[in-house]
Formats: C-alpha cells, sequence, structure tokens
C-alpha cells in the first residue's frame, strides 16, 4: 500500500517548527508597543513605508505624515528611511530602501487596513493590526521558504537527512531570529527566494520550458529588487550542473539549443527590477540611483576576518553549527560536483560581496545577518556533512559526539538568541571581553555590563575588595542654576543633583590629586554615580581619566544606560580601572559625566573609591 505521505519526517518536522516560531512570536509579541521594538522599526520602516505613504497617505514624494508616526510610535532614532532628493525640490523625498519587501507584504498590509477599521485601530500604517499582519507574514514565508527548501533536499538526500538539517538550520542559526523576532527584515524574504530559485533552477536543468527560465529570471530580479547585493544569485543557475568541462560544454550545448529561452530569462530579471527603476526615475528623474549615501562597498578591502570571526559580529563566532555545512562542501564535491560548482561559486562570491560593505556588521542584530539568506543555498553541503555522519561507515564514537556536539550548539544558539531579545547579547557594540563575561549568564552585572566600554575589571572577585570612598559629589552645597545645570527639582538622598542635557555636555567634575588619596599605579579606582532617567540616559557616559597640565595620561568612559537600568528610578552605574603605569603623585584624578547628543537625565552621588584589596575574606 503507498504510503498517504512521501517523506513523513521532514513534513512533520517543518510542522513543528512552524509552530514553535508561532509560539516564540506570541511569547515577544512587541507589535503592541509604541517604540522601537515593534515590528515596522528602524531599516523595517524603510522597506515598509511605500505602502502606507502610497495607500493611505498618497503622499509617497513627501511623506509629511513621517514626522506624525515618529511621535506617536517612535519607530527610530530619526527618520533617516527617507532622505531629500539632492538637486530636487525642496520637500521632495526618497527613500533608502528598495521597494521589493513592500510588494510582497501588500496582502498582508492591505490585511491589516481592514482589520484595523474593524477593531477600530487607527488606520494609520503602524497600529496593532499592521504589526501583527507583517509579523505573521513573515512566518508564513518562513514556512514556504522551509518548505521549498525540503523538496529541494528531497532531490538528493533521504528523508532522515533532511529532516535534520532542517532542524539544525532553524535551531541552531541566527535564521531563527529573522524568521521570527526580526521577520519585517529582509533576510527571511530572501532566503525563501533563494530556495524558489534552487528548486526552479533544478526543474529547469531537469525539463527546460520557457516559463521556467522565465521564472528563474523573475526570481533573480525580485532578490535584487529586495536588496540589490543579491545579484549574487545568478551564479547559481549559470553555473548549476556544470561539475566538468564536459558538463559546461553540455550546458553551453542545451542553452544554444534553447537560446529562445535566454531572452525569457532576461526578461524576467527586468521585469523583477522594473519597479524600482520606475520609482527611482519618478522620484529622481533617474532610472539608476544610489540612496545609500555615503555608505559604500571596498571590494579591494573586504572585512572577511572580521566578518567570519570577530567578537562583534563573527559569523562563526555566533553561529558555530555553520562550521558544518562549510566542512560539507569538502563533501559535496567529492558526492554531487555538478551541485558543488555552483553553491560554492556562490558562497565564495556572496561572502566577499558581504565582508565588503564598510558596515560590515550591519547594524543592530546577533552575528551575521547579511549571510541568513544563504542558508538555503548552504543547506545543500550541510546536508552532504549529515549524510556522511551518518553512512554506515562512520564509527559509533564520531557519531555520539556529532550528536553531543549539534545538542549543545543548538542550546548554546537558542540561549544566546534569549540573550540577545534579554539586550545582554548587545546588537552592536559586542567584544571578546564582555562576550565572554556574559557567556552562559542569566544575569549580568554592572561590572559585566561596563566591558562593553573598557577593557579593565577587578583581578580578583568583589568580596577580595574593601571599598575606601576617597572623594565624592553631591551637588548639596551648590545653588540651584539652570546655566550649571544644578537643579533642584530631585535627587537620590535629597532635592538636588545635576542635570545632564544637550545644554550641559560637561557635568562638574570631581577632582583629586593623587597624591592627597594616596594612590599609586596599579591600584584600582571605582569611579560611580546615581543617574535618574525617565526613558534611558541614552549617549550619557561616565568618565574617569587621569590627567597631567591639562592633558589626559588616560581617559575611560562607560555609558549610563545599560540592561540594569530602570526608567524613573535611580540607579547606581560604576566600573573600575587601575592607575596607570606612567602615572605621577601629582596628576589628577577625574570623574565626571559626559553628555553627547544624549537623552537628558539627572547625576547625583558622583563618587570614587579606592578598592583596597582584603588581607582576609
Amino acid at each position: 500500500m503507498k504510503p498517504r505521505f512521501s517523506h513523513p519526517y521532514s513534513l512533520l518536522a517543518i510542522l513543528i517548527l512552524f509552530l514553535l516560531m508561532v509560539q516564540a512570536r506570541l511569547w515577544a509579541p512587541y507589535w503592541d508597543t509604541h517604540n522601537v521594538q515593534a515590528i515596522l522599526t528602524w531599516d523595517a520602516m524603510g522597506y515598509y513605508i511605500y505602502l502606507p505613504a502610497q495607500f493611505i497617505y498618497h503622499d509617497l514624494g513627501h511623506m509629511g505624515f513621517a514626522n506624525d508616526i515618529m511621535r506617536e510610535y517612535n519607530p527610530s532614532s530619526s527618520f533617516y528611511q527617507a532622505f531629500q532628493v539632492p538637486g530636487g525640490p525642496e520637500g521632495q523625498l526618497v527613500t533608502k530602501y528598495t521597494c521589493g519587501l513592500a510588494l510582497l507584504w501588500t496582502p498582508f498590509f492591505l490585511l491589516g487596513h481592514w482589520a484595523a477599521a474593524w477593531l477600530d485601530y487607527p488606520q494609520d500604517g503602524f497600529s496593532p493590526p499592521y504589526q501583527i499582519a507583517i509579523a505573521f507574514g513573515g512566518l508564513l514565508f518562513a514556512l514556504l521558504g522551509l518548505g521549498l527548501l525540503r523538496r529541494v533536499l528531497l532531490r538528493y538526500f533521504s528523508d532522515v537527512v533532511t529532516t535534520l538539517v532542517l532542524v539544525l538550520l532553524v535551531l541552531g542559526s541566527n535564521y531563527f531570529q529573522y524568521a521570527v523576532f526580526d521577520a519585517a527584515m529582509a533576510h527571511n524574504y530572501l532566503f525563501t527566494g533563494y530556495a524558489l530559485l534552487l528548486w526552479l533552477t533544478i526543474r529547469w536543468h531537469e525539463r527546460p520550458t520557457r516559463g521556467g527560465a522565465f521564472a528563474i529570471g523573475l526570481t533573480v530580479g525580485i532578490l535584487v529588487l529586495i536588496r540589490p547585493s543579491e545579484a549574487v544569485a545568478a551564479v547559481v543557475p549559470l553555473l548549476w550542473g556544470v561539475g566538468s568541462v564536459a558538463a559546461a560544454r553540455a550546458k553551453l550545448a542545451l542553452l544554444r539549443t534553447r537560446w529562445a529561452d535566454v531572452p525569457l530569462l532576461v526578461l524576467g530579471g527586468v521585469l523583477g527590477v522594473l519597479p524600482q527603476v520606475l520609482y527611482w526615475h519618478w522620484a529622481t528623474g533617474h532610472f539608476i540611483f544610489y540612496s545609500y549615501g555615503d555608505q559604500h562597498f571596498s571590494f579591494l578591502k573586504p572585512h572577511v576576518w572580521q566578518v567570519l570571526f570577530s567578537f562583534k559580529k563573527g559569523w562563526l563566532i555566533y553561529s558555530p553549527l555553520l562550521l558544518l555545512p562549510l566542512a560539507g562542501l569538502v563533501v559535496l564535491w567529492r558526492t554531487h560536483r555538478a551541485v558543488a560548482v555552483p553553491v560554492l561559486a556562490f558562497v565564495v562570491l556572496n561572502l566577499w560581496v558581504v565582508s565588503a560593505w564598510d558596515i560590515w556588521w550591519y547594524g543592530g542584530s546577533i552575528g551575521q545577518r547579511a549571510l541568513v539568506q544563504s542558508y538555503a543555498v548552504l543547506a545543500l553541503p550541510w546536508a552532504a556533512a549529515v549524510a556522511w555522519l551518518l553512512a554506515p561507515a562512520r564509527r559509533p564514537a564520531l557519531k555520539a559526539a556529532a550528536v553531543v556536539a549539534a545538542v549543545l550548539l543548538v542550546d548554546l544558539n537558542l540561549f544566546q538568541h534569549w540573550q540577545y531579545m534579554r539586550s545582554i547579547i548587545h546588537p552592536e557594540e559586542m567584544n571578546n571581553r564582555y562576550y565572554f563575561a556574559v557567556f552562559n549568564n542569566t544575569m549580568p552585572t554592572q561590572a559585566d555590563f561596563a566591558l562593553l566600554d573598557v577593557k579593565t575589571r577587578l583581578p580578583k572577585a568583589e568580596r577580595f575588595y574593601r571599598p575606601q570612598v576617597i572623594g565624592k559629589l553631591d551637588f548639596e552645597n551648590q545653588p540651584p542654576d539652570a546655566a550649571t545645570g544644578i537643579s533642584a527639582d530631585m535627587g537620590y538622598y535629597s532635592r538636588q543633583s545635576f542635570r545632564a542635557d544637550a545644554q550641559h555636555a560637561y557635568g562638574p567634575a570631581l577632582t583629586i590629586k593623587l597624591a592627597d588619596a594616596g594612590l599609586t599605579p596599579g591600584q584600582y579606582v571605582r569611579a560611580s554615580c546615581r543617574v535618574y532617567s525617565d526613558y534611558g540616559a541614552w549617549g550619557n557616559k561616565l568618565v574617569m581619566s587621569v590627567e597631567r597640565d591639562g592633558k589626559n595620561v588616560v581617559w575611560n568612559a562607560i555609558r549610563l544606560q545599560n540592561n540594569l537600568s530602570l526608567n524613573r528610578s535611580w540607579n547606581l552605574v560604576h566600573f573600575d580601572a587601575p592607575i596607570p603605569a606612567e602615572a605621577r603623585l601629582t596628576d589628577i584624578l577625574k570623574i565626571y559625566v559626559l553628555s553627547e547628543n544624549a537623552s537628558g537625565c539627572y547625576i547625583d552621588d558622583v563618587q570614587a573609591e579606592w578598592m583596597k584589596p582584603s588581607t582576609s575574606w
């Protein structure tokens, strides 16, 4: 009797994974928040803004509604998603981001627009129904992408291998973040596009048709429409099946025989990018327009090492399980050469392009988000590696070790996603010191967070020190004055503090001569203060410097806002640093607050403590 469902394990895996992703999305919804954690924020807002501008406000050229949206929903720190057309009429704007995602989102946007009216929400393009529609639209595209990838993998590998690859890809990489929590970013949709491109490419090479050629071109065009750098996708159908010189000749012969497919493929690609070309011409008068300003590619100086291995955003640091598909390239080369050639060419070319972008860390993300879409292609060598490990010839000990490693790395990946969503893993400024301080850490301390900014911490645990106060500035003996920033609005113990804001960039400094405090090189000093803010002391820093003749011998500073900070509450911020070896007894220790384009906050109890080593527990 023929089974009702062929390849049931991989099908069941996709359904379970989809339910897990939906559950995760419900665990952290963020669509009813008027802040930067909502769905349609930051870059996602730039991809999306075409839709409300065109269908609600009918103002794609000037976007006069943007100021109201910024005030109401606070989707980003500034409206950088569009800018004045160079040389154009005053107020004529052009968007920074291309319109590919907006086209894919159109049905979900219209659904959200209808739901907003039905549920009595503002029909402004950003109220909760729109956020929910886009969020779950992203999940549906993820389901489609995984389904297409399953069909691709089953052409070459068993159901068990396909199942394992799908599970490892979703749960063991940063794909999970962009399919679930940041589903309004481009990567999830591009992943699905690559899966579709693979499927169409395989189908055309098995049974060439003109419609298939057109679909391949259209898919590549839409990938470029979403993100222009995805033009590298063209290498996949171009080199597919070319596993040898003889195969290359056979493919050229096939193209000569089916020459009519080539212009149809090109036509599909042109139609795919046409909406953006027409928009650019309408907005700027140019068919081709570079919208990223002073952000560029440096193809002769790619940041390959940083992209792969840096603690700031290293791909293999934050997604170490991706070492498996890289190793699988060797296996794929031996077992499926005709597939390995285009995959290897794509991986190398794509890594070069991604690494060549000057902002190689790609803003706020966990790991290298610019590589997430390539996982659809990397799934092929990933499957080759898994198939090799499962082969009967492999030793049981090796298989057991691989299973243990996979489980641990999946656990690490999901835990780090939790850390990222809890702002323990910083979206943009990670470093090796802080990475190891918060590794497997659910409750980082103030000393841990300080490592985002400074290189030093106490050599031993804090219990081995007896802090001794050597200076304190509490602003109690200074008269309130708007000119100096001394405020009587509030204080930590009393009603006075210093108001740090744009008008008071430098706070009053606590100054101590090293000789007067008995400080010598190598001794650790703790700088601390109390800070109060309504919505975060962003952009403010606590500075500790050692100065000589008005010049810095050493200068350290930490941000006043971190994951421990509570709004509308007094927070203690501190860090520890040693007196430098080159310091002299006549040098001056200074501790103060620095505000650089910062949000306003109140500062109290600026303090210096000598962290005196304890002689006993």
